[in-house]
C-alpha cells in the first residue's frame, strides 16, 4: 500500500512538497546526528558546531509543522482522499523531528563531560553502535524514497540488534565502578542511540506495517 501512496503523492503538485519535505528532515537529522557525534567522539570543537546544531534543530521543527499545515489544509479540501497517507505522515514526521532532539541531546552530552573520553572498552562499544546507527539512517532514507519493502525490513532488523546492544551494554556498565561523570555520559549516550536508531525504525515501519500498527517495532526496543 505504501508503495502505490508514495507514487501517488509524487504525481501531485501539493503533496510532493510534503514528501521532499519529509525526506529533507531526515537528510538534517542525519547531519545534526553525525556532528555531535563528532563532538563526542572528540573529532569537534563544539564551539565551531554549537551553533549550526541548535539552527538545523529548527529548520526541522519548521518542517514539521510545515507539513502538518500542509496536511491539515489538503484534509480540509478534500476530506475523503489520501486519509491514509496523511495519518502516515503525522506520524513519521513526529519520528522525524524527535531524531532532530536526541542528536541535539547528544551533543548537549559531549558539553557535560568533564574531560575527552579515552579510548576504553566502554567507547569503543559506543562508537560501534553509533556507526551502526549511521547505516540505518542511510538504509531508512533510500527505502521510504523508493517506498523499499526489504530495505525497511533490514532497518528493523539493524534496530533490534543495536536495541539489544544498548540494553546488555548499560547493564555491563551497572556491574562496574565507573567515574560518576563518565558513567552519567555514558549512560546518556546509550540511551540516545538507541532512542535515534528506535525512531528511524518507526519510520520504516511505516512502508511495512498498516496505519495502526505504525511505531510498533517490537516489545522492548524502544
Amino acid at each position: 500500500m505504501f508503495k502505490k501512496l508514495m507514487a501517488v503523492w509524487r504525481g501531485k503538485t501539493f503533496l510532493s512538497k510534503i514528501v521532499r519535505d519529509f525526506e529533507k528532515m531526515l537528510i538534517l537529522g542525519e547531519e545534526t546526528f553525525k556532528n555531535a557525534c563528532r563532538v563526542w567522539r572528540g573529532e569537534l570543537a563544539p564551539e565551531k558546531i554549537e551553533g549550526n546544531i541548535y539552527s538545523v534543530d529548527q529548520k526541522i521543527n519548521e518542517a514539521e509543522q510545515r507539513i502538518r499545515r500542509r496536511l491539515v489544509e489538503h484534509l480540509a479540501i478534500e476530506p475523503e482522499v489520501d486519509v491514509a497517507a496523511c495519518l502516515v505522515f503525522m506520524s513519521v514526521v513526529k519520528d522525524a523531528e524527535r531524531i532532530g532532539d536526541y542528536s541535539k541531546n547528544i551533543f548537549e552530552v559531549a558539553l557535560l563531560r568533564e574531560k575527552e573520553f579515552e579510548e576504553d572498552e566502554w567507547t569503543k562499544a559506543l562508537k560501534e553502535i553509533q556507526e551502526g546507527v549511521m547505516e540505518i539512517f542511510v538504509q531508512t532514507h533510500n527505502a521510504f524514497a523508493e517506498a523499499e519493502l526489504e530495505g525497511a525490513k533490514a532497518v528493523m532488523e539493524k534496530h533490534r540488534k543495536i536495541a539489544l546492544r544498548c540494553e546488555e551494554l548499560i547493564r555491563e556498565m551497572a556491574k562496574k565502578e565507573i567515574p560518576s561523570n563518565k558513567a552519567v555520559c555514558y549512560t546518556l549516550l546509550t540511551r540516545y542511540f538507541k532512542r535515534v536508531s528506535a525512531h528511524l525504525a518507526n519510520i520504516a515501519s511505516a512502508i511495512i506495517n498498516p496505519v495502526e500498527k505504525i511505531d510498533f517495532v517490537g516489545e522492548g526496543l524502544l
